[in-house]
């Protein structure tokens, strides 16, 4: 295999890290949204969450690529596979990041909401000291393992040209033929990153531990 090949690797690895990280980033605030949405007093608000989740759910992410990759320029949107790539994968992390977020609301224990409406806390204030924190406790071992998903979910993206390390991986065995190698390289990337998203947010349970707010895994 060329030296080179391997360089082309790493930045394919990067370009992966990267398209993740706009996916986690995005999909967290669309998800913050949904997860209000899916507590509404509102039928029709809670009926639209339900549907974004499901639809968005359990349709394969390979199908959602495809569709929003030829839907945007059938609507007169120009955009590149990087930024059509983004979008599916935002879309797709949301719906799994909401059903985290909503899951540690409700695993908020019910004494814990009656002592903060006894205090005559407002809504901000229970959010900030009851809420933030019962959530991130309850919902960061999920969240962590949404984000490395969201790491090898980025591979899909190669089925619409989105250079990264799949598609990189690809383009070497083409030239060289050099299949288990190539392969068995481009895993060993893709494991470096999700092993250290991994001890990231184990290290960062620790670190929220300390200060109260979360529990170690065991």
């Amino acid at each position: 295999m060329p030296a080179g090949s391997l360089q082309l690797l790493a930045q394919g690895a990067i370009v992966s890290l990267l398209l993740a990280a706009s996916a986690i980033v995005g999909g967290t605030l669309l998800a913050i949204v949904l997860a209000v949405m899916a507590f509404s007093r509102l039928a029709a608000v809670r009926a639209g969450y339900r549907v974004y989740v499901y639809v968005v759910r359990g349709t394969p992410l390979l199908v959602l690529a495809l569709l929003l990759f030829y839907a945007l320029p059938a609507l007169d949107l120009r955009t590149g596979p990087y930024i059509a790539g983004t979008l599916v994968l935002i879309i797709y992390t949301a719906a799994l990041f909401a059903e985290v977020f909503r899951g540690g609301v409700l695993a908020i224990p019910r004494p814990q909401w009656e002592s903060a409406r006894s205090l005559g806390l407002p809504p901000l204030a229970m959010f900030r000291k009851v809420v933030a924190p019962l959530v991130t406790r309850y919902t960061l071992p999920p969240y962590v393992n949404v984000c490395v998903m969201t790491v090898k979910a980025s591979s899909v993206l190669s089925i619409i040209s989105v250079w990264e390390l799949t598609l990189a991986a690809r383009e070497i065995i083409e030239r060289t033929f050099a299949v288990f190698t190539v392969l068995g390289l481009a895993a060993a990337f893709y494991f470096v990153m999700c092993f250290g998203i991994d001890r990231l947010g184990r290290r960062l349970e620790r670190h929220l531990a300390l200060r109260g707010f979360a529990g170690e895994r065991a």
